[in-house]
């Protein structure tokens, strides 16, 4: 079981070239929510069912914050090991790429230097399974960069909608060199302006809220 604690990470976005078909040996199948402690953990019972992405915040910078995700990833690699030879099927995840539409399956118009789709970094390994099997792992990185935000509001707004549709691909590279890449997971997010500021709240809540301003993460900000 594996637990990642949410801090500061780093993007590289780039562009992502053409669609290749998907590997049924790695999916993904759910979007997690980090616990109380900051923590996420394949175990955990808890889901959200859509995003929520806060226009309003601004992060200690005074810049839009990103949007973060958790992607639940299963591979259904077998082991092939050796005595003479090390494991050839566990999977490192190092990257997303990442689309983002509108409710209707259109692609939004973005200016020029925010391309769509884009490719996010991130780790994780999957250890390979046991015939009829099944390994779980959690992947954290920035779904949609601060730079996109107000983009991507407009857009919406523009169109009539008040979300978006992020489609998720998980790509990486088995340790005996072959590469991986999932179907795509579909992960709606519903923007607001100010729906999570909360001056109300106790001083603890704020302190202790992960992702402010994004899902269910609180922020004060008068």
């Amino acid at each position: 079981m594996s637990r990642i604690i949410l801090v500061a990470m780093l993007l590289a976005v780039t562009v992502v070239g053409c669609n290749r078909f998907p590997d049924n040996g790695l999916q993904i199948v759910a979007n997690l929510p980090p616990d109380d402690n900051c923590v996420v953990g394949s175990d955990q019972d808890t889901r959200l069912l859509r995003g929520r992405y806060d226009v309003s915040y601004r992060n200690p910078a005074s810049e839009p914050g990103d949007y973060f995700i958790a992607p639940l990833l299963e591979s259904y690699l077998i082991s092939n090991g050796l005595e003479f030879q090390g494991e050839q099927n566990n999977l490192q995840v190092d990257n997303f790429d990442i689309t983002v539409f509108l409710p209707d399956g259109t692609v939004p118009a973005l200016p020029e230097g925010l391309p769509n789709p884009y490719r996010v970094s991130t780790s994780a390994v999957l250890q390979a399974n046991e015939a009829g099997s099944v390994t779980q792992e959690v992947a954290a990185a920035v779904g949609i960069p601060g730079t996109y935000q107000t983009a991507l509001y407009e857009a919406a707004q523009a169109a009539g909608f008040a979300s978006v549709l992020l489609e998720v691909r998980a790509g990486g590279t088995t340790f005996g060199g072959f590469s991986q890449r999932s179907a795509p997971f579909r992960w709606p997010i519903d923007f607001c302006e100010g729906c999570l500021n909360n001056c109300f709240a106790d001083a603890d809540e704020l302190e202790n809220s992960c992702l402010p301003g994004q899902d269910i993460w609180i922020y004060c900000q008068p």
